[in-house]
């Protein structure tokens, strides 16, 4: 009977299962199963090759060998001490020699100098200008390399004759060089001038070389000023225009060069690199003043030269003795004496015949060139020969 009765109770269990599913009702949810099994890790790729490695690069050189070039215990102090006793380091060539105006300032202040190499000129006057120093001449510290003291103009320099000068003399030559050629003195049409002269000046020119139809002086009323007329015929004549007239006091290089005389020449062969032999020899250095010891370096000379340095110097002052009794110079013999020839003598107001004034320019370049001939001896004495003959010296 009971078992009956527990397979009635089944059968209605399972009918209400049923009728409920069929219905929709959802019954209770029933316990989580176990978490499923994680997937195989996949297999690395391979590694790629390592590049090769590249070549060493040279060791430079050490810090200090390059340094000590310069910068030993004794090298910069004595490369000072030189260039203190040349010109170059002088406030005069600054302040006393127009430094500060722009026109001049190029070869007469570092400042100017400086402006030149950056730029090609000096654009506007300096107001205060200051000699050269070794930064003038030299781009100091810029790679820290063995060349990092280059100078710093190494291009070509070309003359007032348009002659191109290349070389080791370069950086010389930028300023060494004459700023003014004959020709420019040579006007081509006649002309008249007519010229005033006060204070000191008024003995200078009461006898003036006037030309064949010139005025000579005539003093105003009170005696002040002196009027002087000039006259420049074109076929016969050449005005010296200036009592700073001539090549300008640096013609070294176009004495070198063979050029810019009144006739042409050759360049002195010898001398390639005359300027740094002769004046930064081993008994030079930078002081720049040559030394006949440098001589033997270069080996242009087997004796000495001095007598005849003396002797072609002593024919320049006659030269220009002849050229002031012309009345085309000024010589200064209290400035002889204590400065030397260089400064005995200062061009003159003047209406010279053609072959005086070739005499009177020939003069002027080879006393400005201050070498006594050293840089070019066979231009040189064509020049100082043909002014003697001009003026009948000998």
């Amino acid at each position: 009977m009971k078992t009956h009765k527990f397979f009635r109770f089944l059968t209605l269990a399972m009918c209400a299962v049923t009728f409920a599913f069929v219905t929709g009702c959802e019954g209770p949810e029933g316990p989580q199963g176990p978490a499923g099994t994680n997937g195989t890790d996949g297999t690395n790729g391979t590694n790629g090759t390592n590049g090769t490695n590249g070549t060493d690069g040279t060791d430079g050189v050490d810090g200090n060998v390059t340094c000590l070039e310069c910068h030993s215990a004794d090298n910069p102090q004595a490369k000072l001490e030189e260039f203190h006793r040349s010109a170059h380091a002088s406030g005069a060539i600054a302040v006393d020699y127009a430094g500060g105006r722009s026109s001049c300032a190029k070869c007469h202040s570092h400042e100017g100098f400086l402006e030149f190499a950056r730029t090609g000129t000096v654009a506007e006057d300096i107001t205060n200008p200051s000699a050269w120093k070794c930064k003038t001449c030299h781009n100091i510290h810029t790679t820290f390399e063995q060349a990092d003291y280059a100078f710093r103009l190494g291009d070509d320099v070309t003359l007032v004759s348009g002659n191109v000068i290349a070389g080791n003399n370069n950086t010389c030559i930028n300023c060494h060089q004459s700023r003014r050629a004959y020709a420019s003195y040579v006007v081509g049409e006649n002309k008249t001038y007519t010229r005033k002269f006060t204070g000191d000046a008024i003995a200078m020119y009461t006898v003036a070389a006037v030309g064949p139809n010139g005025i000579q002086g005539v003093l105003n009323g009170t005696g002040d000023t002196l009027t002087v007329v000039f006259d420049v015929p074109a076929a016969t004549h050449v005005y010296i225009n200036s009592e700073h007239a001539g090549p300008h006091h640096g013609p070294q290089g176009d004495l070198w060069a063979g050029e810019n005389g009144s006739v042409p020449g050759t360049a002195y062969g010898p001398h390639s690199d005359g300027c740094v032999k002769c004046h930064m020899g081993p008994e030079s250095g930078h002081s720049f003043i040559p030394k006949e010891a440098n001589c033997t370096v270069t080996g242009c000379h087997s004796s000495s030269k001095e007598p005849a340095l003396k002797a072609f110097e002593a024919r320049i002052k006659a030269v220009g003795l002849a050229l002031a009794d012309l009345h085309a110079v000024h010589y200064d013999e209290a400035a002889e004496k204590a400065d030397g020839l260089f400064f005995a003598f200062h061009p003159m107001y003047a209406s010279l015949t053609t072959a005086q004034m070739q005499a009177w320019w020939d003069f002027t370049f080879l006393l400005e060139d201050r070498s006594k001939s050293a840089h070019n001896p066979t231009y040189a004495e064509s020049l100082l020969s043909s002014a003697e003959a001009a003026l009948g010296i000998n």
